[in-house]
Order: structure tokens, then sequence, then C-alpha cells
């Protein structure tokens, strides 16, 4: 069963939202710069989409830091998107990894693998998966 499948519309809208802005804007500073630091992206209680982003030297410490920051906002939060840059050792390619929660019960994560050559994006399908809870 798919989490579609007990959601109501609205969470279905406030994921999707978050997971389409998540991915645009991560390609896009992969075109522009070729990588990109781990950011946040959050639903709040009105429905506006807000970038978090947090103040440390490594993108290993902004995940952390990010889920931290994120935890302590969620009263005043509806969704939330932690999206990182991985490695995918397996396949020798990179991914845009996208963790998502809603106070609706959700955690989800996605991953877009891609492939970066002469400022050229390629990316290939979205892989999904059930994602244990970090922030709610």
């Amino acid at each position: 069963m798919s989490w579609r499948d007990e959601a109501p519309q609205s969470v279905q809208d406030d994921v999707d939202n978050l997971l389409d802005a998540a991915l645009t804007m991560s390609e896009a500073h992969l075109r522009d710069r070729g990588a990109f630091f781990p950011f946040g992206l959050v639903v709040d209680r009105e429905s506006g989409v807000q970038v978090v982003d947090v103040d440390v030297a490594e993108a290993k410490q902004a995940k952390t830091a990010l889920f931290a920051a994120l935890a302590r906002m969620r009263g005043d939060l509806r969704a939330v998107a932690v999206v990182t840059d991985v490695a995918l050792p397996e396949t020798g390619s990179s991914g845009i990894e996208v963790h998502l929660e809603h106070t609706h019960g959700i955690a989800i994560g996605v991953l877009e693998p891609y492939g970066l050559s002469g400022g050229e994006l390629t990316v290939e399908p979205l892989e999904g998966h059930t994602a244990v809870r970090a922030v709610w």
C-alpha cells in the first residue's frame, strides 16, 4: 500500500510540492556549480515554502545540523525536506537524496540518480522508499 492511499490530498500536495522544489533547486545548483551543499525546505502553517540553511563547514555536519534545526522548528511546520548530494558507489554515479516528512506521519526518502558532464545534467528515474522519522 502506498502512503498516498491514506494521506489527505493536502498532505500529498505538501509532499509533492516540497519534492518538486527540492529537485528543481538542487538540479539548478548542479548545472550552475557542479555541486550543492545540503539544505532544508519547509512548509509552514500558512503553506509558505522556505529554505533552511545551517552555518557549518562540512556537508556531513550540515545534514545532522539540518535535522536538529528542523526538529526545533517543528511546532511551526507542516512538512520538511532535507536535501543532500550523495555518492552511489554501486553505480559509480551520484544522486540527489531527499528526506521528506509531514506532521501527518509520513516519512519517505527519494533518490534521483544523476550524471554530470561538461555542465550537462542527466537524471535517472526517481527511486522511493520508506524512511525513519527524524523531525517528528
